[in-house]
């Protein structure tokens, strides 16, 4: 009986748990770190609540990482209207802002990119489940879910197809 008793305490705890939950209670501490851009704004993903967000972490030295940029860009173009955010994350590098500046500007990239220091940027991919190799690219919906994430370097075609699900989902 005992057991019994306790099991059913147990379960009435857990289930009052989860009814009064919050929303929020799960999301990603990543979604509040400030982080900054090398044209010197300050953001955080929740500032972006409402939109779909592409993550997408690189490097200058990454060839996928490159290739994947025009790709970046045209999908940037096409899709800031329905309410899509691709943000680049620059990653596993040292911060140098001029010489990221510079590399923007030459590739005319239309989208922020964030810099830190090591530690914080990896802390902020931990918050999003981790960065194991570049590049990678995280999708989260627009309530700062994370949805999916791809490895290795993406086109703008395979970029349609995670985000199209995102959109008619809501």
């Amino acid at each position: 009986m005992k057991r019994i008793l306790t099991i059913c305490f147990a379960a009435l705890i857990l289930s009052l748990t989860i009814i009064h939950t919050p929303v929020w209670a799960d999301r990603s501490p990543s979604l509040d770190m400030p982080l900054n851009t090398v044209a010197g704004k300050s953001f955080s993903l929740a500032d972006f609540k409402g939109k779909v967000l592409v993550i997408n972490f690189w490097a200058t030295w990454c060839p996928p990482c490159l290739d994947e940029i025009p790709e970046l860009i045209q999908f940037q173009k096409e899709f800031a209207k329905r309410g899509v955010q691709v943000i680049g994350i620059d990653f596993m590098e040292k911060p140098n802002k001029e010489r990221l500046a510079s590399f923007i500007e030459k590739h005319d990239i239309n989208y922020p990119i964030v810099f830190g220091k090591s530690k914080k940027m990896l802390n902020f991919a931990k918050g999003l489940g981790g960065v194991f190799g570049l590049p990678v690219t995280k999708f989260l919906d627009r309530r700062g879910n994370i949805v999916s994430s791809h490895v290795g370097g993406i086109t703008a075609k395979q970029l349609r197809s995670y985000i199209g699900p995102i959109l008619h989902g809501q």
